[in-house]
């Protein structure tokens, strides 16, 4: 019998302020899903509060900064050191992360989710751009690199000069709670957009696309549910003031469970110019909810078959979209059916098994 890989797996992220966003997600969900399997033995680094799954060895680390730019550089600073006491020595580090580590001994996995602010030259990422020209090139020192998406893995090669040999595609799963609930009107009834608010998530023509709805006589409102960081906020209330329809569009922030929120909705609407991954599309179609989203990055390669694609950035297109599905009961249907299919594809354990080969190649000196 071939004995377990063991790994070590960096979940710093769900004790920082990652923790509600898609990397802390990504890596409790992982973790959970790894486990449950036979072939891998994890340890998790990670804060000495956090709980892990039955099966999971804490590696506890300690931080001083909770302050998000601090938390990053105390991380960077001390994980090598911490691995190098912590983890058994023939075991395989896999960051999770996109802030790839310097100073990794030892067989090393590193999880390519997005380059999105080396593609798009945006204020807000900024800081991070400059970031990623520091760490982006550490990317190739990985033994191998797990993208979470075909797309991720083809922009790895193209801007961070990846081998492609050494990239391997595992994408994420959908977890199991996304499930059909009992059919509902909303009254009134409403559309939907998940996501944290920056200015490629599309919320301009989000908004565009209710007001149009809204100047034609449908009744729908618009909920916006995710994270809206403190510098994002005078910006995202200029453009919400800026909408015609200003009292049809209700901004939650975040919102920790979703599940009912996706189910009580007509349509959810992916209005984002770039996407690693775009699970929250996923998460909708797993619910039963008719998509309708831009045809751009992965989001493509994710909701194609389960949901309408239109094409990159055009509102008219996706307000008739919208518009037919909602005044089409039979075609909401089909799009509610179509997407269920395609959303149970997307497992976690589909997911967990997909890094499980790769750590077994790394261990074995194969990538």
């Amino acid at each position: 019998m071939i004995p377990p890989t063991p790994v070590v797996l960096d979940a710093q992220s769900l004790s920082s302020v990652a923790a509600g966003g898609g990397i802390g997600s990504y890596t409790r969900h992982l973790l959970a899903a790894l486990a449950h399997r036979d072939d891998v033995s994890v340890s998790a680094l990670c804060a000495p509060s956090v709980s892990l799954p039955d099966g999971v060895t804490p590696l506890p680390m300690h931080r001083l900064f909770s302050h998000p730019r601090l938390e990053v550089m105390e991380h960077a600073a001390r994980l090598p050191r911490e691995l190098r006491r912590l983890r058994p020595g023939d075991s395989v580090f896999h960051n999770p992360s996109f802030h790839a580590p310097a100073g990794v001994d030892g067989p090393w996995v590193q999880t390519l989710l997005d380059v999105i602010p080396l593609v798009l030259d945006e204020p807000d990422h900024a800081v991070l751009r400059a970031r990623w020209k520091r760490f982006g090139p550490r990317y190739r020192k990985a033994d191998a690199v797990i993208a979470i998406s075909q797309h991720a893995a083809d922009e790895g090669t193209r801007l961070l000069g990846l081998e492609a040999g050494k990239v391997h595609v595992a994408r994420l799963g959908v977890d199991p709670s996304y499930r059909p609930g009992v059919v509902v009107s909303a009254d009134p009834p409403y559309l939907l957009v998940v996501s944290e608010y920056s200015r490629r998530k599309g919320f301009a023509e989000a908004f565009a696309v209710l007001d149009a709805l809204a100047d034609t006589g449908y009744p729908h409102r618009l909920l916006v549910a995710g994270r809206i960081h403190p510098w994002a906020r005078a910006e995202l209330a200029a453009l919400h003031a800026a909408a015609r329809h200003p009292e049809r569009i209700e901004v939650l922030d975040f919102v920790p469970d979703l599940v009912a929120l996706y189910q009580g909705a007509s349509a959810f609407l992916m209005c984002s110019r770039y996407e690693g991954f775009g699970l929250p599309a996923l998460e909708a179609m797993a619910c039963g909810v008719p998509v309708v989203a831009f045809a751009n990055s992965a989001v493509t390669e994710m909701v194609s078959g389960g949901g309408h694609l239109v094409a990159n950035g055009d509102v008219v297109a996706m307000t008739d979209a919208v518009s037919r599905l909602l005044s089409t009961p039979a075609l909401a249907l089909e799009w509610r059916e179509k997407g269920m299919e395609r959303a149970r594809w997307f497992t976690w354990e589909r997911t967990a098994a997909s890094h499980a080969e790769v750590y077994a190649a790394v261990a074995g000196g194969r990538s």
